[in-house]
């Protein structure tokens, strides 16, 4: 929808436009004439959709019926808009078979396309007015009130609920190589970001965006006055709230570095809190783990004592689960760039164990792990960690003998032969994942 200061006029002229078009065409081509006169009445709608949106633009919600809870559905406005601009496509699909006929004996190529794009228009758009139909029976889509919000009958409390905005992307829409902005509502749930289109709703942004912040600050000092809720709230749920990994880097390069910054501001704020949050976990295919390891880890010299227990400590649980897989992949957004330090050689000094491992898994994940802690002072050939290296290259697995020789050749302190392996190796692993086994 076209939100702008000359909306009304632009719909308007479009309207007396198309209906004039309508009239011409009329006597001539009835059906062609038919989806002018719809095209009128879809502008003449969007030109009062848009007057309704500039008149009320200082509504105030302390004044209006919305001071206990905003109930909002789809638009009707909108889903009429969009019934009769499907309308047009079945419209013109009928026209194009009006004009070749039915005597398909005497199709020529061209008829044969103008057949096959009539069918497509009628059968594609009848699906759209189908689904479009089953909105017009869907009720409170959303609600907003002083306990949080209910989004499609999911409700979710304002306590865990953490960057409700309103926002704008570019996208394309359908059948359009042309991207138009649409609004979202977006927000952060339990570590999960929500995202909800609101273009086609029956309250307009502004609305929205009022009553969100309306509710939310009615929430804020009901639980500011509440002694209870200051005695029970801890501030584990500061870490609840962050976003997961993937949703974190979906983010603007802008408000991903903003959280960052919030993560660790919270950590420094917070130790305790942290490290019993990290602690509380025994299932981690759902954390956002790795978001606040990614975020410590951009700050090593603070953290380096934080980052190299919590290495250690993970990767003590991932030896003894069945879901080993999920757990390195948390260790590999703890990132030490520093300084060697005593943190740095408590884990370089662990992994050196785990090299002897008996299970192949865990010696494959020291041997890749340990290369991001090394420095360089340590890559000579008389250091014992790259001495047991060398002998990983003769492991009695592919996969262990491919990475301890890849490794090792970066290192450019040992000849091809002193690291060589078998041919058969390095085919093995232009064929297959070398870094995981099974």
């Amino acid at each position: 929808m076209i939100k702008q200061k000359y909306g009304t006029l632009l719909f308007s002229f479009l309207t007396v436009i198309s209906a004039v078009l309508s009239v011409y065409f009329f006597e001539k081509e009835f059906l062609f004439s038919l989806s002018f006169a719809i095209g009128s009445i879809i502008c003449a709608l969007c030109a009062y959709t848009e007057y309704l949106y500039q008149k009320e633009k200082d509504f105030q919600i302390e004044k209006s019926d919305f001071s206990t809870e905003m109930v909002i559905n789809y638009s009707n406005l909108s889903l009429a808009i969009s019934f009769l601009g499907y309308l047009i496509f079945i419209i013109v699909g009928i026209y194009f078979i009006s004009l070749v006929g039915t005597d398909y004996q005497n199709y020529k190529g061209f008829e044969y396309v103008m057949i096959a794009i009539a069918s497509y228009f009628i059968v594609v758009y009848l699906f759209k007015i189908i689904k479009l139909l089953k909105k017009v029976s869907q009720k409170d889509i959303l609600i907003i009130n002083n306990q949080g919000i209910i989004l499609n009958s999911e409700k979710m409390l304002w306590s865990n609920i953490k960057d409700e905005r309103l926002i704008k992307k570019q996208e394309h829409r359908e059948h359009s190589k042309y991207e138009v902005d649409v609004q979202y509502l977006t927000l952060n749930y339990k570590n999960q970001k929500v995202e909800f289109q609101i273009d086609d709703l029956d309250q307009q942004d502004y609305k929205i965006e009022k009553c969100l912040k309306f509710f939310r600050s009615k929430f804020q000092k009901s639980d500011f006055r509440n002694p209870e809720n200051q005695e029970i709230k801890t501030d584990i749920s500061i870490f609840e709230n962050i976003l997961k990994f993937n949703d974190l880097f979906s983010l603007s390069e802008k408000e991903l570095q903003k959280n960052l910054e919030d993560i660790r501001f919270q950590a420094k704020k917070h130790p305790s809190e942290l490290k019993a949050y990290c602690e509380s976990f025994t299932k981690f295919e759902e954390t956002n783990l790795d978001s606040i390891y990614y975020a410590l880890s951009e700050d090593t010299d603070m953290w380096k004592e934080f980052l190299a227990n919590e290495f250690i400590r993970l990767f003590e649980i991932a030896k003894k689960s069945n879901d080993s897989k999920t757990i390195f992949k948390i260790l590999d957004e703890i990132l030490y760039d520093s300084e060697p330090s005593s943190a740095s050689r408590k884990v370089i000094d662990y992994l050196y164990q785990e090299l002897s491992d008996n299970d192949d898994k865990i010696r494959l994940k020291a041997l890749t792990f340990i290369d991001s802690w090394l420095d360089e002072g340590d890559f000579s050939k008389g250091n014992i960690i790259i001495q047991k290296m060398q002998k990983m290259t003769k492991d009695n697995n592919w996969k262990i003998r491919w990475c301890a020789n890849d490794i090792l050749s970066s290192y450019n302190i040992f000849t091809d032969d002193e690291i060589a392996i078998p041919f058969q190796d390095k085919l093995n692993a232009k064929l297959n994942n070398q870094y995981e086994i099974d």
